[in-house]
């Protein structure tokens, strides 16, 4: 199995995260038994300067009248040899003994003189390598002052020691982070790897599967609740389309069969020019049917897909309506339908020009599709407060309206053509609305669009 980008890329970031911490672990411990071994040197020092302190106020003490100088001498030949060498002062000041080595010794010389009672320091004896001095004044009668001196070459080797072994410790901890991490990265990854499968699982034609999600949500939670969310997204669009291509089938199965079937009849025989004519005609009807048919097919694409429209043309609705019903004479005669025009109030709208044409010539279509030939189709325009409204009134059976606002616009096109669809998708992005009254045995459809700004009529 290869190795991941993405776990080695973890594992270093772990590593170096494992390698500042023991870092500031090493520096901390460094110079925290830096300091215990000094002090321990200092009080072991310091216990060698009363040792001999004591021993030389034993001496003086046994003989009365004894010469201090004596007594020294014979405490320092009975005080057992080791790494300190010891400077004895007397009372005036004067030295009076030393035990040890010199070059330790003469560093405690009158000069130099006694610092007070248990105090320590450090004097340079050679290149990397200093004295620690230690004093201790004996008591009275004999007023002597002790002073222990030791090389600090022990406490740097100590040092050396210990900053050895914490520099070798990092490499050391550096591999052992990596391959931890691997392994924690591995771990730590594993929601990835089941979300990744759980994908694999959804089918295209599955797409209302959703990835599972645990609450409280964490950061796995949220990446696969916004995957949720472009799945919802994509089965919405992956329905549009479906519905979209049902649409474009049906509307077009008619057109497509009566340009079939004419030219089929025409083909079968010979016929007289009139007779041909009359087929091509038809074949000519059916033909812009279609046109219409992928017109609209083109508008609805375009509502489906959320597009946003220039609305910046001023308008007249009513000059929109008057063209639609002068475009419209033909397609009502051809049904047998007749097309006349009700109370046309001037309105002015915002909006763009080429939608609200088609608008109005969907809501003809529409009448003179589903419309009865008993009454006329009618086409108006009215002012009211702050709205313009063109509606279209034929006679008929009366719309499922309150179906199609339950459930959408297109479970009614799908019904009753495009029309309403592409009409109720232009009201709305005209900031306008689309209204459905049934009167007299009459269906009232309207779009209701806002005024142009100080728009008084004309």
């Amino acid at each position: 199995m290869p190795l991941s980008r993405l776990r080695l890329r973890l594992a270093g970031w772990f590593a170096l995260a494992m390698l500042a911490g023991l870092g500031v672990l090493d520096l901390s411990l460094y110079f925290f038994l830096g300091h215990q071994a000094d002090l321990r040197f200092n009080r072991r020092l310091g216990a060698a300067a009363h040792g001999v302190a004591q021993a030389i106020e034993r001496e003086y003490a046994e003989t009365t009248g004894r010469a201090i100088t004596k007594a020294t001498a014979d405490a320092l030949d009975e005080y057992p040899a080791g790494p300190e060498a010891f400077v004895i002062y007397g009372a005036d000041g004067n030295q009076i003994g030393t035990k040890g080595d010199t070059s330790l010794t003469r560093l405690a010389s009158p000069a130099i003189g006694p610092t007070g009672q248990g105090s320590a320091h450090e004097r340079p004896l050679d290149e990397g390598t200093g004295v620690r001095v230690v004093e201790d004044r004996g008591s009275a009668p004999s007023g002597t002052t002790v002073v222990a001196l030791a090389s600090t070459a022990e406490l740097r080797d100590e040092r050396e020691t210990l900053a050895l072994w914490l520099l070798l410790s990092a490499p050391l901890v550096a591999l052992a982070s990596v391959g931890a991490g691997y392994v924690l990265a591995r771990r730590a990854l594993a929601p990835f790897g089941t979300m990744s499968r759980a994908l694999a699982e959804i089918a295209p034609d599955d797409l209302e599967r959703r990835l599972p999600l645990h609450n409280p949500p964490d950061e796995f939670d949220r990446l696969a609740g916004q995957i949720n969310d472009l799945l919802a997204r994509v089965h919405g669009a992956q329905l549009r389309t479906r519905r979209f291509l049902r649409q474009a089938a049906h509307q077009l199965r008619t057109p497509l069969t009566v340009v079939r079937g004419e030219s089929a009849l025409g083909l079968e025989r010979s016929r007289t020019p009139d007779s041909y004519r009359a087929v091509l005609g038809r074949v000519h009807l059916a033909a812009e049917l279609m046109s219409r048919r992928v017109e609209e097919l083109f508008l609805l694409a375009r509502a489906e897909a959320g597009e946003r429209l220039s609305l910046t043309d001023r308008l007249e609705l009513d000059g929109i309506a008057l063209e639609a019903a002068d475009l419209m004479r033909g397609r009502a005669q051809s049904l047998d339908r007749r097309l006349e025009l009700g109370t046309m109030e001037p309105a002015e709208v915002m909006g763009n020009a080429f939608t609200l044409r088609e608008a109005a010539l969907e809501l003809l279509e529409n009448a003179c599709r589903h419309g009865q030939s008993e009454q006329p189709i009618r086409v108006s325009v009215r002012r009211q407060p702050g709205l313009a409204v063109l509606e279209v009134s034929n006679p008929g059976p009366e719309l499922p309206w309150a179906e199609l606002e339950r459930n959408g616009e297109h479970t009614e096109a799908e019904r009753h053509g495009l029309g309403l669809s592409i009409v109720h998708w232009i009201a709305r992005v005209h900031a306008g609305r689309l209204e459905y009254r049934r009167e007299d045995g009459l269906n009232l459809i309207a779009i209701c669009l806002p005024t142009a700004p100080d728009d008084s009529g004309r």
